[in-house]
C-alpha cells in the first residue's frame, strides 16, 4: 500500500468512528457512561479533523471552487424547504 492509501484508510476509519461514537452518544443510557463516551468521541473527532489536515496538505484531498450561482441555487432550496417545515409545523 502506498502512503496515500493508508493515510485514507485510517482517515476513513476515523470518519466511521466518530459516526459510530454519534450512535453510542445518543444511545448512553447512564450519565457517567455518556460524559466517557463524549470524551473519547471529542478524540477521535479531533483525530478526524488532524488527519483530514495532513491528507489536505499532502494534496490527497482537493477543493474545488464552486459556482457563486450554483451555492445561491442550493440555499435557496435549503431555504424553501425550511420555510415549507416550519408551515408544516405550525399547521399541526
Amino acid at each position: 500500500m502506498t502512503d496515500k492509501e493508508i493515510l485514507m484508510d485510517v482517515l476513513e476509519n476515523e470518519k466511521n468512528m466518530n459516526t459510530n461514537m454519534v450512535y453510542a452518544l445518543n444511545e448512553a443510557s447512564h450519565e457517567k457512561l455518556y460524559n466517557e463516551l463524549f470524551n473519547i468521541f471529542e478524540g477521535v473527532s479531533e483525530s478526524a479533523k488532524e488527519l483530514f489536515a495532513l491528507a489536505y496538505d499532502l494534496n490527497y484531498y482537493q477543493l474545488e471552487a464552486e459556482k457563486k450561482t450554483k451555492i445561491e441555487k442550493t440555499a435557496q432550496k435549503l431555504n424553501q424547504e425550511l420555510a415549507s417545515f416550519h408551515e408544516e409545523k405550525n399547521a399541526e
